[in-house]
């Protein structure tokens, strides 16, 4: 027995030793994620403002900080293998990027031309890691799409008839992808390390700082009251934070845990939360003055100021919410949704104080940006604010016992984002640089236009179907960056100003977020609010149509992104857009004042319909139509019976 207690004795004894080595490991695993973490924070901070270096350099930096913190972060539980995996990846990604900072000069004396065998096998050896990085950081659509791209710049002579190509050997493809900046080390990788980290770090701050609980309270200060309050509340909370965010899902999972159960606790329909949640949080990723990485992308693809992109969306942003925020009053009129209780509401005091933490920083951002400088440089102002906003509290006192884990919370959540987005771009920068490489594009926007017949609408349709088959399985900066690089030159070549083009795209690459049959917003809000997700879905195409309609309107008449030739005009165009998402909101949902009868829904979506064209005279009757509906259905249709009790 004394064998047998000594043996168990034993055992426990090394049974807490694994236990001890385990949450070692574990810890010093945190603080290590957390250095690179701050390294990676710090570098893109100071880089873009006040540090200058090669874009080779500063490119393969930003990729090996990136890698590290892709496979050796996260908290997945690992087995042996798996470790030795990931730290393979890890230190062969660093290796080859640290390679190119070492060997930069002399790689720039090559012109693009492999000195021998080993730097075409790191060519190829990098491009692996970089889908696995991609497969890692999001889904593995994007890098399947990147390997076939590489297919067919390998394969592609092989192909019969017009998209057929030279023979390029595979010393050629590995020389373009790993040597020069119109491979890997492209265009997209330099956005992603010069101007979204920057940015991405700012919202993290924002947030983290107080500024979240400011967009709540300014929301439910603002619409709590009303009508549909609370669902009003989930709708102005989620475009502030979608506008940093940049990710629907995100915007999902963090305000839906806020919104949702709000919502369903003053008795709102599951289906309704779900919807009003995901469709607000889609719509963010338009909202000006962050967007998330499109707009940055945006900006470089067409060589335009950030800020002219940003004031370009922003009558389109607020038309979309504008037909969510009348979708949401008539939906909730017609089926008798209250505001909230007013000690429910914040006080205007307790609300200021609150979103002095974003207005700050937002105000400093423009600021800078109307001063002309660059987005990097008023970034890095905004953010500098949000270090000394977070050491005081919502009452605006010192409390030094919370800033630590503000700017810990900020630091790990900010690298991480800006880690997945480095894996999108470098991932994207394949399939540009083969495009580029083997003149697909080309190809491809001389067959649209072939098949077009010339004619926009259907160019349109087909810019548009597309960039929605892209944004199902792909996020959306990613969505947007291969579908304006095939389509983008397509629309611009029939006449559109290229800010509409883009726009177009990045609009359609969004709206996959909140479109069967995969739709990644909804079955999160669904999820969050147990609700149905085709009946999500059914109500949220319903107050998301606007995010489908805005875009053929800013392309048929580009007074929405204050392209016009007066002011008047650009005011006119304004005024028929903000007719037409009322009508049109009033007829999809059944109600203007009352319910209203089917002949009076069609009425007033045919009014909303008509009064988008550029013809007085149409507006007119559009006018005279709705108004005869609203005058018919107040006199002679009776009040619904949930009205009248």
């Amino acid at each position: 027995m004394t064998e047998l207690g000594h043996a168990l004795a034993g055992l426990r004894n090394s049974a807490l030793l694994i236990k001890r080595n385990k949450l070692m490991f574990v810890r010093m695993h945190g603080y290590f994620i957390f250095a690179v973490s701050i390294i990676f924070v710090v570098f893109h901070l100071v880089l873009p403002v006040y540090a200058f270096l090669p874009n080779i350099r500063e490119r393969a930096i930003h990729l090996a900080l990136a890698f590290i913190l892709i496979f050796l972060g996260g908290v997945k539980k690992r087995k042996p293998a798996g470790w030795i995996i990931d730290i393979a990846f890890s230190i062969t990604g660093v290796g080859l990027c640290a390679y190119m900072v070492v060997k930069y000069h002399d790689i720039i004396d090559q012109y693009g031309i492999a000195s021998g065998p080993a730097q075409v096998i790191m060519g190829l050896v990098l491009t692996i890691v970089i889908m696995e990085f991609a497969r890692r950081a999001v889904r593995p659509t994007l890098p399947i799409i990147a390997l076939i791209f590489l297919f067919y710049a390998i394969f592609g002579h092989l192909i019969p008839g017009k998209f057929s190509h030279p023979h390029y050997s595979l010393e050629t493809i590995s020389s373009m992808l790993f040597l020069t900046t119109g491979g890997l080390w492209g265009q997209l990788l330099g956005v992603s390390a010069n101007i979204i980290a920057i940015f991405v770090f700012l919202g993290a701050f924002i947030v983290n700082s107080g500024g979240g609980s400011g967009f709540r309270k300014i929301s439910l200060r603002l619409a709590g009251r009303y009508s549909g309050g609370p669902a009003k509340v989930a709708t102005i909370s989620s475009a502030l934070f979608g506008s940093i965010s940049g990710s629907a899902s995100a915007n999902v999972a963090s305000t839906g845990s806020f919104t949702i159960p709000m919502m369903k606790n003053l008795k709102y329909s599951p289906a309704l939360a779900a919807s009003v949640e995901a469709v607000a949080s889609t719509g963010g990723q338009i909202m000006p003055p962050i967007m998330g990485a499109g707009a940055f992308v945006m900006a470089e693809l067409i060589q335009t100021p950030y800020l002219t992109i940003a004031l370009s969306a922003t009558i389109p942003a607020t038309l979309y919410f504008v037909a969510v925020g009348f979708g949401i009053h008539f939906y909730s009129k017609k089926h008798g949704y209250l505001g909230m209780s007013p000690s429910d509401i914040p006080p205007w005091i307790e609300t200021l104080k609150a979103s002095g933490f974003f207005l700050i920083p937002f105000t400093i951002l423009a600021y800078w940006l109307f001063k002309k400088y660059t987005p990097q440089y008023a970034a890095f102002w905004a953010t500098m604010s949000t270090f000394i906003l977070a050491f005081l509290n919502e009452k605006w006192r010192i409390d030094f016992a919370s800033v630590w884990n503000k700017y810990k919370q900020a630091i790990l959540t900010g690298a991480r984002q800006a880690a997945v987005i480095a894996g999108i771009c470098a991932c994207a920068q394949v399939i540009i640089s083969v495009i580029a490489f083997t003149g697909l594009g080309v190809k491809v926007t001389t067959g649209i236009l072939a098949f077009s017949q010339n004619s926009l609408f259907i160019a349109l349709l087909l810019v548009g179907f597309t960039s929605i088959l892209l944004g199902m399985e792909l996020p959306t900066t990613a969505a947007y960056i291969v579908a304006v690089v095939v389509g983008g030159p397509v629309l611009v070549e029939m006449g559109i100003p290229p800010i509409a083009a883009h726009l177009f795209v990045f609009y359609f690459a969004i709206i996959s977020a909140i479109t069967p049959p995969v739709c990644g917003a909804i079955f999160i809000a669904a999820g969050m609010a147990e609700a149905d997700w085709v009946e999500t879905a059914k109500l949220g195409l319903k107050l998301a149509f606007a995010l489908f309609l805005l875009p053929f309107l800013f392309v048929y008449d580009p007074r929405l992104v204050l392209i016009g030739p007066s002011p008047f005009s650009i005011i006119i165009g304004i005024a028929r857009g903000f007719f037409a998402v009322i009508f049109l909101s009033a007829g999809l949902m059944g109600y203007f004042q009352k319910d209203l009868s089917l002949a009076s829904r069609i009425a007033m979506i045919v009014a909303g319909a008509l009064i988008i064209f550029p013809f007085y005279s149409v507006n007119l009757a559009a006018l005279l139509v709705a108004g005869a509906t609203v005058f018919i259905s107040n006199k002679y249709s009776p009040k619904s019976e949930l009205m009248a009790s």
